[in-house]
């Protein structure tokens, strides 16, 4: 975004699209409507099923470092399905490329890629916050007890910030239906790829695809020591507790991680467009998932989400009741009037 604000010279150097020629791709090829119906439903879905889920964290996060870091990565999760799902829902419909709409295609890639950092950021923090409770509550409690876990997601928070401006984003691409840094692929233009890519960036993306499974291997190790140590982990209730969280973080690291690696290598090497699809879907699965590994694994959050559910629908009767009986007495005293209106009419003609 820096450069689109401060040297638009060079931003349009790097994004012109003077010579661009859209048709060179058929729109057909570009034409995605039964995966665009697949991403816009998803989105629907898990957008609903992520509200009350992340209503449930919140309650619990004031006593658990692991459920603030888990809202954090909610509310990066909920945003970036706006970008990631609905948005590239309605290009597949559309056939967008990066020169059907530069500016605000390099905008919404700029959101995407700052709330790509934050949400990725905030898991690598949960997987080590994780990681030290297995290891040493003491030392997770000296990391991560009350506001210090606030101060781990400021991390992110900068690291988002520095993402939306000082790196090229990834834009969509219609050819092959993702996000790609180089604005041409898929089209007869040369570029010097090196211009595009970020020295910071592709150090964060090969730490996330070799630095974040070896934090999640050091977890999934620990908790499984701890797991033998059965005294460890007390009663049975709080032992199954332990592994219903370590089922849910070790899933959602396990797509972050599948993501991380397709993503790294779509972006510097030649892949089919099946491949590069299937990708899309795990990424898309990353930010959209959650909430419905939550549910079946979290009894608390399906129990909370089950009442606010009932509210809801509590309160949506009681109002439709009110509106029953304000229309059905509207209803009687319009009556009543046409009936004494009625009568006084009929007096009057008996007078005359």
């Amino acid at each position: 975004m820096e450069l689109y604000l401060f040297r638009p010279y060079q931003w349009e150097k790097l994004y012109s699209c003077s010579n661009f020629n859209i048709s060179e791709v058929s729109f057909a090829e570009r034409y995605h409507p039964v995966n665009g119906v697949m991403i816009i439903a998803m989105f629907v879905v898990f957008e609903v099923l992520y509200i009350p889920c992340m209503y449930s964290i919140y309650r619990q996060a004031r006593n658990s470092s692991c459920y603030k870091l888990l809202f954090y990565v909610g509310i990066a999760d909920v945003l970036m399905m706006f970008f990631h799902g609905l948005e590239t829902g309605i290009y597949c419909f559309t056939g967008e490329v990066f020169c059907s709409n530069p500016h605000f295609n390099y905008i919404t890639g700029c959101c995407g890629a700052a709330l790509f950092a934050m949400e990725t950021s905030a898991n690598f923090f949960l997987a080590i916050d994780r990681c030290a409770d297995c290891f040493s509550p003491s030392i997770s409690k000296f990391f991560f007890s009350n506001n210090r876990t606030w101060i781990w997601t400021g991390f992110s928070t900068i690291f988002a910030v520095y993402y939306f401006f000082f790196l090229m984003p990834a834009t969509y691409n219609g050819v092959y239906m993702n996000w790609f840094l180089n604005p041409y692929h898929g089209y007869n233009v040369k570029i010097d790829f090196s211009q595009y890519a970020n020295l910071i960036s592709t150090v964060y993306d090969m730490f996330l695809s070799f630095g974040f499974p070896a934090a999640y291997l050091m977890f999934v190790t620990l908790f499984v020591y701890k797991v033998k140590l059965v005294r460890s982990l007390g009663s049975g209730a709080h032992r199954k507790r332990q592994i219903m969280m370590f089922i849910q973080v070790a899933i959602i690291n396990g797509l972050n991680i599948s993501c991380f690696l397709l993503y790294t290598i779509m972006q510097h090497l030649p892949l089919s467009k099946t491949l590069i699809v299937i990708g899309y879907y795990i990424n898309y699965f990353m930010f959209g998932f959650p909430p419905i590994i939550y549910l079946i694994f979290n009894t608390t959050i399906r129990r909370d989400c089950r009442k606010k559910f009932k509210d809801i629908v509590y309160n949506i009767a009681v109002r439709l009741l009110k509106m029953s009986d304000n229309r059905t007495t509207s209803l009687d005293l319009q009556q009543t009037t046409t009936f004494v209106e009625s009568k006084q009419s009929s007096r009057v003609l008996d007078r005359s």
